[in-house]
């Protein structure tokens, strides 16, 4: 019995995908397929890689920061004094905080018709220059503005290089090649933990190289971005988008490892092409009817054709901020303090091993799980099993309270929190680390694909900014309260994704209008079987292949 009539529910069995025709129903099984990165090209190997070392810089900013607290070298130069925690966790929020500030501009500010290749560059560049001014770090003022600066290019990059991934992407490599995105984050991640751990156990803890070595590594993602980018090929659909169809059946050929004139290639773009005419008549009715001229593509993007694809984009973004990962990655070294380790070394070290096991589940994650099982049953899962980890840290915190830890015995509550600690990274690597992106990366139309994905990162970038400015203060309120918090929202966002969330696997980008708009399912044990979509799915077909003789 349907209770909640307004509750959709996906099967990902239901649906038969395949290269050479568009989205069917009543499937029987598919044959047995190669392993998707047996199929991946070197040209396509290549863009992932170097596109992807946006995540690399990413997640380095995300971690570095945490040794930068507690590096006494640092605090003494911009003046913050440890033993005033109530500053101190003010100051630290504020050079967190501001990296996101410029996040959720620069996010907003990429839906560039310079296309995706040359906005990643450009994106680089800026964020070069933001890494710059935090190694000269003159004062807080100079690392605020390096920090906003850098922000900047990191949110640019946030949005566009899922897009540009998914779009070189064929669907069966989609899941994969999204998931390096946030396998590089994750390197990045365990760099800075290491990178920190290193250089404060070979620098003087007075030396101020001891904060300007990390920050030095962290620009060196960005140079190479920089040189690389240029020399990169655009994606077809932006090509397409652009009438640069010549060059677009080029790449195709490339990233799919066949000649330039291969019915499938021209089938593929024949495929992309139906889909851009059909979208931009819309935006042109929408303009014809309403006015706004450049505004009727917002206008679209806020339409009840694409309104429930954003709010679940959207969801998962803020749900992603809301798991908890963000007050780890940034604070770390102050949690383990808070949790029972008493030096700096055991603080970092701890947090380098935890950075190892996300880096090393993510590379697992990305490459069987995702294109295997699918988005929706990684999302359901990963929230209860991460909401229990929380929730067993915040009762291993209860349990040894900082208050009461020594200076030199480690209660064994803090060996179990720490344990704890290291079980939530490994769910939230498999599920909630990768999947956002990918999903958000590959569920709307391709016209509208920057300015729907620009909104879904910047929501990602508001409560990673919220998250950034609050929770150091939240960890001197109350150390198992904030474990508590976070790990009651792992299950809200379960919840919401058994209820509200699609499958996505295997679709093509093409294909998700269909799926997204269908208005009717009837779940039937492990199949949902659409029923009033199917005609006019059926009618799609039919034009498209009539324009095709």
């Amino acid at each position: 019995m349907n209770l909640f009539p307004f509750i959709r529910s996906f099967r990902q069995s239901s649906f038969l995908v395949s290269e050479q025709q568009p989205l069917l129903f009543h499937s029987s099984k598919r044959k047995q397929e190669k392993h998707p990165i047996l199929d991946m090209t070197v040209w396509t190997v290549a863009a992932a890689l170097v596109s992807c070392l946006g995540g690399f810089l990413f997640g380095f900013d995300l971690g570095v920061v945490g040794g930068l607290f507690i590096a006494p070298s640092f605090q003494t130069h911009f003046g913050i004094d440890p033993n005033d925690k109530i500053r101190e966790a003010g100051i630290n929020g504020n050079i967190v905080a501001i990296l996101q500030i410029g996040c959720l501009v620069g996010s907003l500010a990429s839906t560039t018709t310079a296309g995706r290749k040359w906005s990643i560059t450009i994106a680089s560049g800026i964020f070069t220059i933001g890494g710059i001014l935090q190694i000269i770090g003159d004062g807080l003022p100079m690392l605020y503005a390096g920090r906003l600066i850098a922000g900047f290019g990191v949110g640019a990059m946030s949005m566009l290089v899922p897009v540009y991934v998914a779009e070189i992407a064929h669907q069966n490599q989609r899941g994969i090649l999204g998931g390096l995105w946030q396998f590089f984050i994750a390197a990045g991640l365990a760099m800075s933990y290491w990178t920190n751990f290193a250089v404060q156990s070979h620098v003087d803890h007075t030396d101020n190289a001891l904060w300007r070595i990390p920050l030095i590594v962290q620009t060196v993602p960005g140079v190479i971005m920089l040189i690389s980018m240029p020399f990169l090929f655009e994606t077809p659909r932006c090509l397409c988008a652009q009438n640069k169809v010549d060059q677009a059946r080029i790449v195709v050929s490339r990233i799919r490892g066949l000649e330039v004139n291969d019915p499938k290639v021209h089938e593929e773009i024949d495929h992309i092409q139906n889909g851009i005419l059909l979208l931009k008549t819309s935006i042109v009715n929408v303009a014809a009817k309403k006015g706004g001229g450049r505004l009727a593509g917002w206008r679209m993007v806020f339409s009840k054709q694409n309104r429930r694809r954003l709010l679940i984009g959207s969801a998962l973004q803020m749900f992603q901020q809301l798991t908890g990962t963000n007050i780890i990655n940034y604070f770390s070294p102050q949690i383990y303090r808070s949790i029972g380790l008493s030096s700096n070394t055991s603080e970092l070290l701890a947090t380098g091993v935890y950075g190892l096991v996300k880096m090393s589940v993510t590379l697992i994650g990305f490459s069987f799980l995702v294109d295997r099982y699918g988005r929706r049953k990684l999302l359901i899962g990963g929230g209860v099993f991460q909401a229990l980890s929380l929730i067993a840290v915040a009762i291993c915190a209860g349990i040894r309270p900082p208050s009461t830890i020594g200076d030199s015995t480690i209660h064994p509550a803090s060996y179990l929190a720490i344990t704890f600690l290291y079980i939530f990274a490994i769910f939230f690597s498999l599920s909630w680390g990768p999947i956002p992106w990918i999903y958000c990366s590959e569920i709307y139309p391709m016209w509208m694909r920057a300015k729907s994905t620009s909104i879904t990162t910047a929501v990602n970038w508001i409560l990673n900014a919220a998250v950034g400015k609050f929770s150091p203060l939240l960890l001197v309120s109350s150390t198992w309260g904030t474990f508590l918090f976070y790990g009651l929202w792992n299950v809200v966002m379960a919840i919401f994704c058994l209820a509200f969330v699609p499958e996505t696997k295997g679709k093509t980008l093409e294909e998700m209008d269909m799926l997204f708009s269908s208005s009717r399912y009837v779940i039937k044990g492990e199949e949902s079987v659409i029923e009033e979509e199917q005609p006019r799915v059926q009618s799609c077909i039919n034009v498209k292949s009539s324009s095709g003789k």
